[in-house]
């Protein structure tokens, strides 16, 4: 199991500030990415990689964290 960090995605939520972070922990990273594209407003794109990547030890469960940009609001 791998977690995968996307610091900064340009469209991440359907909020007015579509933008913010995205912590996927996840087998691979296609799997990572399937994952979170299946969230609703969320699309990395092909270009955006991810930030940073780590081995986890051991086994866990897939998860998709989306953390918005809360903007100037």
């Amino acid at each position: 199991m791998y977690v995968y960090v996307w610091q900064e995605v340009a469209e991440c939520s359907g909020h007015y500030h579509a933008s913010g972070g995205v912590v996927v922990f996840a087998k691979s990273q296609a799997r990572a990415r399937a994952l979170a594209n299946n969230e609703a407003g969320c699309n990395i794109g092909v270009n955006e990689e991810p930030d940073t990547t780590r081995k986890l030890a051991g086994e866990g469960k897939e998860a998709v964290y989306i953390m918005p940009d809360a903007g100037c609001c």
